[in-house]
């Protein structure tokens, strides 16, 4: 395996790192950090397995759940200016949200994961063949009942948060996520993200390739014993539709398509390349190139401190996850053990197929890949978990 890019002195070892990790993927990586604004690290290896060609430190991968962390910074600069509260309700943004019990929900619960709308019932029938309608989704959630008392417990939003909060946001300014990370963040930087991919960017695009599973092990802290999967309840409403999600056959020829790469997900489809990604974030917590941090230190803090570290699982799903598998602050995700980022202090947002992190230290860093892997019932309970 040859890694092409460039370190900077006293960085050498990333690269043998990355090397190292590397070495057993069928498919390709970007590695680039930066320190105090500075690009130390931008390294690139491996194939592009689909469309037969090396892997590219230039094109762009579908990133999943990174896009939580663009659409987080979207909404703590419209807090700055007061556009948007932490402490509304919902429904004074989005009227139609006050239905079966989610009148009190603020937005401060949509973004520390407490809100009780983390996955929709499985009457609302969403399904990868239908979740670019945007409209179908924002009115299943309207509709639905929260599956706990709001605030009271946390479980990661995988495929609702963006949904929630971009239309919180779309309601307050008339703009999708999309188009205000656009005009406001990625034009100005000169950042190769999108949330909503242009169609002559399409053959930029690398496409997802499987992986296979590695062998899991429960945390040597998590009482859970390992043949607890069988005896969990899966038939119950949260865990059915929350799990389903997790082990849906239909994400690869979903997350490779034009429709999907169209479409605003504000969860879950931003397409970018590590460069862009590493500048981004190293632009949250200082000036890059001139440019001043995109978030005032006291938004910074106040979006990184810790929300749910004392909150148990959502009721059901205790006995699949282990206590505090869940680690967020406003909307950012803290590192925990089994995702410790880069170490203490740091927040971003951990995802199967991109890692990245900031830290008030000043470095920022991403690792994409194209190759990534779901996890079903089957594979759970797992330390260090699978995030998609």
């Amino acid at each position: 395996m040859t890694v092409f890019g460039t370190v900077a002195p006293g960085f050498e070892s990333i690269r043998d790192a990355f090397e190292a990790g590397q070495s057993i993927d069928a498919g390709g990586a970007q590695l680039v950090a930066y320190q105090h604004g500075v690009k130390v690290v931008d390294l690139w290896t491996g194939d592009d397995p689909v469309r037969g060609k090396p892997f590219d430190g230039d094109d762009f991968i579908l990133c999943m759940s990174v896009t939580k962390g663009l659409t987080t910074t979207v909404a703590h600069r419209l807090i700055e200016r007061g556009i948007l509260s932490i402490n509304a309700p919902v429904c004074k943004y989005w009227p139609e949200f006050a239905q079966n019990g989610k009148e009190n929900i603020t937005v401060q619960m949509i973004l520390n994961h407490t809100s009780g709308c983390s996955t929709w019932p499985l009457e609302a029938d969403i399904s990868f063949t239908n979740m670019v309608d945007w409209n179908r989704m924002i009115h299943a959630l309207e509709k639905m009942a929260p599956f706990w008392e709001p605030g009271t417990a946390v479980l990661y939003a995988a495929w609702t948060y963006g949904l929630l909060i971009g239309e919180v946001i779309q309601r307050a300014t008339g703009k999708t996520v999309g188009t205000i990370f656009r005009e406001e963040i990625a034009e100005p930087l000169g950042l190769n993200l999108w949330i909503g991919l242009p169609e002559d960017q399409e053959p930029h695009v690398i496409p997802w390739m499987p992986k296979t599973p590695p062998k899991l092990a429960l945390g040597e802290n998590n009482a859970v014993a390992d043949n607890l999967a069988p005896h969990v309840d899966w038939s119950n409403p949260l865990i059915a539709s929350y799990i389903s999600w997790l082990d849906s056959p239909g994400l690869f020829t979903f997350v490779n398509s034009r429709e999907a790469h169209a479409a605003e997900l504000p969860s879950l489809n931003v397409i970018g390349d590590a460069r862009s990604l590493a500048k981004l974030y190293a632009n949250i917590i200082g000036e890059v190139v001139g440019k001043p941090p995109l978030l005032q230190p006291d938004t910074l803090e106040r979006a990184i401190a810790p929300e749910t570290e004392t909150m148990a699982v959502a009721g059901p799903l205790q006995g699949v996850f282990e206590p505090g598998r869940f680690q967020f602050g406003l909307g950012y995700e803290r590192s925990r053990a089994g995702s410790p980022m880069l170490g203490e202090g740091a927040s971003g947002i951990v995802d199967l197929a991109v890692v990245l992190v900031l830290r008030m230290s000043s470095l920022a860093s991403q690792w994409v890949t194209s190759a990534t892997t779901m996890c079903g019932p089957e594979q759970l309970p797992i330390q260090g978990g699978c995030h998609g």
